[in-house]
């Protein structure tokens, strides 16, 4: 990882406070000296998240999340190390330093990624609003009701059908051949030769969620000389990642927030044809497989979701395991029914905001569109198909955990099959206890991981104190060379000797530890531990306890060993030489502890 000076960064952690900081996407409530609330990388009903502002540490005990503040906001924002020191710098008014070559390169690497793409977005506008070229594709989006103030809104365009338009407009502006091709722009051709990857077609540009272009959607035009699929979308580079962004958000977020709620669209002409009918809380999911990454960035500006896909896609099963991800994630689900061969784009042009909205104040959650989905297009008077619609009634309904829901959706799902009500409650219920004893024992699980923090009260007192040692080892500077005379690896045991291994070692000793060079050489759950320790680290105890604790870690140690060597000198049949060096040992385990008394 490249990083700045370990003096910058010390610096810029002093000044973000990091409760404040992560208040701006959270809410927590003070407990003791520390602060808690509902975690933002996973779906949770008790508050099981902390931070530390003492460390500037935050670590949840339900999924493991954890570690300072540059970390979080690479999290929450998904932005590379770089980026997060430079969000954070500007928020606490600080110069970034210079950087070093390599993390220079990379830095400027991204940079110019983002400014080529925002120069090609120019380019694509330019033609389709200022030139001959684009009068076919202005005339398709205005035909589609789109004004020229929707059309600048989105940064929308035109890739000419040439074969190496946009190829000599980059290299004219000094971008070279290597870095075009990085962008997705060009695709190459035989003998080393390259073209432009978008050609006749209406482009749409992808920004993330600061506003930065960072791909393209293109939309074929219809043509005689038709080549390549109708909608081409870009590859993944090193600043696009289509699971992790979302069309439109950057617009969208603003009024998300809001109204608590977002309408997730399927294509990019939904989302301008709702923007432009007044409903700016739509965004579209680059595909219809919505990806966990995808519902957390929904999850930080809002509850509740609408999904406005049309009838067919709506129904797949790509699209509904998409929907159980937002479910999971705990984002309240609602889906907008719209008639078999519309889409928004269609209903809001043909039929206006107020028709739209009646839909949308129809939506059904999520468990009904599961329920209308088995029982469409289904005979119901056959008795296979039938048998077929029961079982997959029961299975949906048994995962219904709140009694008076699943009451509700068995009354509605008895009328929508005929089947008697009282005959499918019973085999819903039947299904349901069936599945109690595996949903308890998960739950279980996860309870103790979310109360874990709670528990450390009930951890041995050993145990305690080496976790209170490491984390003051690892936080405190001034003690760390002190505390590294009077212990060792040797004196932990478990995760906190794992961790001892890595931290007990001369480099590490002698410099400065950080959350951010230990991520390279840790594995996941010991980071997640590191992070845990220095939540629950007690600031309160002075330097003299501290030394006390570890004094008490290593005579411990010392005794465990002395009654082994007892135990070894006991035996009739040894060696002068092993015995030699059993009392050696034993005598410089006396004089160790002597020596602190």
């Amino acid at each position: 990882m490249t990083r700045y000076s370990d003096e910058f960064i010390d610096e810029l952690k002093e000044n973000v406070d990091i409760v404040d900081l992560i208040s701006d996407y959270l809410e927590l409530k003070q407990t003791g000296n520390r602060y808690k609330g509902l975690c933002p990388f996973h779906s949770e009903k008790t508050p099981s998240f902390f931070v530390n502002p003492d460390n500037n540490f935050y670590h949840c005990f339900g999924c493991g999340a954890g570690g300072d503040s540059i970390n979080f906001v690479m999290e929450i924002e998904n932005l590379t190390f770089i980026e997060s020191v430079k969000m954070l710098a500007e928020r606490s008014g600080m110069e970034l330093p210079d950087m070093t070559n390599q993390q220079r390169q990379v830095y400027k690497e991204r940079e110019e990624l983002f400014s080529l793409n925002k120069l090609a977005a120019r380019f694509y506008n330019y033609l389709l609003t200022e030139t001959n070229m684009g009068e076919k594709a202005l005339k398709y989006l205005n035909d589609r009701g789109f004004t020229k103030k929707d059309i600048n809104k989105f940064n929308l365009g035109y890739a000419a059908d040439e074969w190496q338009l946009l190829l000599n407009f980059l290299k004219k502006k000094n971008f070279s051949l290597h870095l075009i091709k990085k962008a997705g722009l060009i695709s190459e051709g035989k003998n080393n030769s390259y073209y432009d990857k978008f050609r006749n077609r209406v482009m749409f540009p992808i920004f993330n969620n600061r506003g930065e272009v960072i791909a393209f959607g293109g939309r074929i035009l219809e043509s005689e000389d038709n080549y390549g699929p109708k909608y081409l979308n870009s590859p993944e580079t090193k600043i696009f990642s289509k699971k992790k962004n979302l069309y439109g958000l950057h617009l969208a977020k603003d009024s998300i927030r809001k109204a608590n709620s977002c309408i997730i669209m399927e294509g990019y002409t939904d989302v301008i044809q709702a923007h432009k009918n007044g409903f700016e809380n739509s965004i579209a999911s680059l595909g219809t497989a919505f990806t966990e990454e995808q519902a957390k960035l929904i999850k930080r500006y809002a509850e509740n979701a609408y999904i406005a896909y049309d009838a067919d896609t709506a129904g797949n099963k790509a699209t509904l395991r998409g929907l159980d991800i937002l479910n999971e994630l705990g984002i309240n689900v609602k889906v907008i029914e719209l008639e078999e061969g519309s889409d928004p784009d269609q209903l809001l042009k043909q039929e206006g905001p107020n028709v739209f909205n009646d839909y949308l104040e129809k939506a059904v959650s999520l468990i009904d569109f599961k329920i209308n989905m088995i029982v469409k297009d289904k005979n119901l008077s056959e008795p296979g198909s039938r048998k077929k619609i029961l079982r997959s009634i029961i299975e949906l309904l048994s995962e219904v955990e709140d009694d008076l829901e699943r009451e509700i959706y068995i009354e509605r799902a008895a009328l929508k099959t005929n089947f008697k009500e009282n005959v499918l409650a019973q085999e819903v219920e039947k299904e349901f206890k069936k599945n109690r004893n595996n949903k308890s024992n998960r739950e279980n699980k996860n309870r103790q991981k979310e109360k874990k923090f709670d528990l450390y009260s009930q951890l041995s007192y050993y145990q305690k104190v080496e976790e209170e040692i490491l984390a003051h080892f690892i936080s405190n500077p001034s003690l760390r060379e002190e505390l590294a005379n009077r212990i060792s690896k040797n004196d932990f045991n478990g995760r906190t000797a794992q961790l001892a291994e890595h931290l007990f070692t001369g480099p590490v000793i002698s410099n400065s530890i950080r959350f951010e060079k230990v991520k390279e050489g840790l594995e996941e759950e010991l980071l997640s531990y590191w992070s845990e320790i220095l939540v629950k680290q007690d600031n309160s105890l002075n330097r003299d306890r501290i030394l006390e604790l570890a004094d008490y870690l290593s005579s411990k140690r010392v005794a465990k060993n002395k009654e082994k060597l007892c135990r070894l000198l006991s035996k009739k049949e040894l060696s002068l030489d092993k015995l030699n060096r059993i009392l050696l040992t034993f005598y410089s385990l006396n004089y160790n502890i002597e020596r602190r008394d």
